[in-house]
């Protein structure tokens, strides 16, 4: 998996390529971790090019969601593949996480 961090915007910008996988899960806790720090956090973590998610996967973005929410921040996840976004339904998911289909509409949101 290759994670990609843009901090130049008002939000942490996050592009996610790859397998997000439970072996991948540590590793992006740990990239995540710094942006994290303190109250309010806001994320927008880009999918389009996640190629495949299993439940190590959610389970990280999960723990990020309910992370930032309890400092009253943010996450939005960002135009899911299709393949990610068949995922987030079947489990229901999708009711659960913030979902937009761009980085511009979620920088809109977390404005």
């Amino acid at each position: 998996m290759e994670i990609i961090i843009d901090t130049s915007k008002p939000f942490g910008a996050v592009q996610l390529k790859g397998r997000l996988g439970v072996g991948d899960a540590q590793r992006l806790m740990e990239e995540l971790e710094p942006l994290m720090r303190g109250r309010e956090t806001k994320l927008a973590i880009g999918l389009a090019e996640v190629t495949s998610i299993d439940s190590g996967g959610l389970s990280c973005l999960i723990n990020v969601v309910t992370r930032a929410r309890l400092s009253e921040g943010r996450v939005i996840l960002v135009g899911p593949a299709k393949f990610v976004e068949g995922v987030l339904e079947v489990t229901q998911l999708d009711r659960w996480f913030e979902i937009c289909p761009d980085f511009e509409e979620a920088a809109r949101r977390l404005a």
